[in-house]
């Protein structure tokens, strides 16, 4: 995303003697852009207020920066939550996420990936953030955002995706395997090695079609997925 925004407007230029005003150019924008971040991730805590009420369980999947502030917020202003953290192996994610919130003050449990159906009755709204929105108001995220998210369907559960809107893409995925992974990643098993001859699927992400999401919750404001298509008309 930020080589996407730094490179916004064409960068090339075929004098060697322009390449000092193209270097400021880029760090000009670098800067923008972290400054949009921050802005960004500032709207969109504030508005995930309306669906952080106090004494809610929150589960929340992967370790979402606009989630963090959202969660940290929230605890700022005197609202007790509970948060279930899953693990998000193979790295970790959730555990990271619940050792910063901890500091924050914000109770959090770690909660085993393979245990959120299990959990899910006593969960009273999903937050989670994303890598991508597609122009079908679907989401690309951490591996196991679309099967929390089927089951929280399944129990009736609100999906609320945190989400910064230089992250909506003009992609149309129609399925996982339209989702790029880039390169494999370790997976650590612990005591129990991998046997021989066996291989292991490790996707870093997933597609989560919009028709299991409730709400985008953006610096643009609230929105329907099925608003991303018209939104992406204006940026």
């Amino acid at each position: 995303m930020f080589v996407r925004y730094v490179r916004r407007g064409g960068v090339a230029d075929d004098q060697p003697a322009q390449f000092p005003a193209l270097k400021r150019r880029l760090v000009g924008r670098a800067t923008r852009f972290g400054d949009i971040c921050r802005g960004a991730r500032g709207a969109i805590a504030t508005l995930c207020q309306d669906f952080l009420l106090d004494g809610c369980t929150v589960l929340v999947h992967g370790h979402s920066p606009p989630v963090l502030d959202a969660l940290r917020l929230a605890a700022t202003r005197g609202k007790r939550l509970l948060v279930l953290c899953t693990e998000g192996r193979p790295d970790g994610a959730g555990l990271r996420l619940a050792g910063e919130l901890a500091a924050a003050g914000v109770p959090a449990r770690v909660l085993l990936d393979s245990a959120v159906a299990y959990s899910m009755g006593q969960v009273d709204v999903v937050l989670v953030g994303a890598d991508l929105v597609a122009e079908t108001g679907g989401v690309v995220g951490g591996v196991g955002t679309y099967q929390v998210a089927l089951v929280a369907r399944a129990m009736g559960k609100p999906v609320y995706v945190a989400a910064e809107s230089y992250k909506f893409a003009r992609l149309y995925p129609l399925g996982q395997k339209d989702i790029e992974q880039g390169g494999g990643r370790d997976v650590d098993f612990g005591d129990v090695p991998v046997p021989a001859g066996v291989d292991v699927e490790a996707p870093a992400r997933d597609y989560t079609q919009s028709k299991y999401l409730e709400l985008l919750i953006t610096d643009l404001g609230v929105l329907q997925p099925a608003a991303v298509s018209d939104v992406l008309l204006h940026l």
